[in-house]
């Protein structure tokens, strides 16, 4: 086979292996600098899964009717750091990823679980910036970023 041939052969290889994912956090150290924090799509949708799901509940445990107990604020709390591992699986910490809206917003929910979650441990608890999370999830995906 001529040189040529085994660069063409090379090349179907290497593309056939990236498509299938095989090589792609392999060939990702050697395309983006190693300050950029590449979000697998698998990591991506999993945490927004995650997100959703709590805050869902989270919505649905503070509009409960009647006062806020015990169970029910433990249960917020809960809610509020599983919120909180979900986002810290996304943080670039200040650096850039393949998901710029991500890298724009992601610093200010997690600044806003920080301050509900401060809130609901605070005696008395306060719980309106627990009421307002749904609400920051809404203004991004609705198209207000």
């Amino acid at each position: 086979m001529k040189r040529g041939g085994y660069f063409i052969a090379t090349l179907v290889v290497a593309s056939a292996l990236v498509a299938c994912g095989g090589v792609s956090p392999w060939l990702r150290r050697y395309t983006y600098p190693p300050d950029f924090n590449y979000i697998e799509h698998e990591q991506l949708h999993s945490a927004m899964w995650q997100l959703a799901k709590s805050v869902r509940e989270l919505d649905r445990a503070v509009r409960a009717p009647g006062a806020i107990d015990a169970p029910r604020r433990g249960e917020i709390l809960i809610l509020l750091q599983t919120m909180e591992a979900a986002t810290a699986k996304l943080s670039s910490e200040g650096r850039a990823s393949n998901h710029p809206v991500i890298d724009d917003h992601l610093p200010t929910l997690r600044r806003d679980i920080a301050l509900a979650l401060k809130g609901v441990e605070d005696d008395p608890p306060n719980y309106v910036l627990v009421g307002l999370l749904p609400g920051a999830c809404m203004y991004c995906h609705s198209g207000g970023r």
